[in-house]
């Protein structure tokens, strides 16, 4: 037979991403049901998601967060403006792509890149890396 449910629990919690608020920016409305569904599994508080960039501006100024998942095409538009509002409140972000990743990362040497589609594993530990970054212990 399978895993025991404790193995289960162990592989989605988090200790350290539980009740973490983390927006959520992602304009393909599928995959942002994914990744809500993701985040909540872990135990996460989801803000959003947002799916334009005025919207995604908005909440990365205004918004209590702990955490950003970023989509970085918007309706064709980068969220760069978006990553900075939320570097410049010591965000950390995630950066998540479907296509090959560019030079705009290395503006954000700290966020690490999710490839879509990616895993909840893959979600969890790219979250746990940017807190760990954000907090100098990478």
């Amino acid at each position: 037979m399978g895993g025991s449910g404790w193995e289960i629990a162990r592989l989605t919690e988090s200790a350290e991403l539980q009740g973490r608020r983390v927006l959520v920016i992602e304009d393909e409305f599928l995959i942002a049901m994914d990744i809500q569904a993701m985040l909540r599994d872990i135990a996460c508080e989801v803000v959003g998601p947002i799916g334009d960039l005025a919207s995604a501006l908005r909440a990365a100024r205004q918004e209590t967060l702990d955490l950003a998942l970023l989509d970085v095409n918007l309706g064709g538009e980068p969220v760069t403006a978006v990553a900075d509002a939320l570097v410049a409140r010591a965000v950390p972000i995630v950066f998540c792509t479907g296509y090959q990743v560019d030079n705009w990362c290395h503006r954000y040497p700290a966020a690490p890149t999710l490839m879509k589609p990616f895993r909840p594993a893959d979600l969890r530990a790219a979250l746990e890396r940017a807190i760990a970054s954000a907090s100098g212990t990478s």
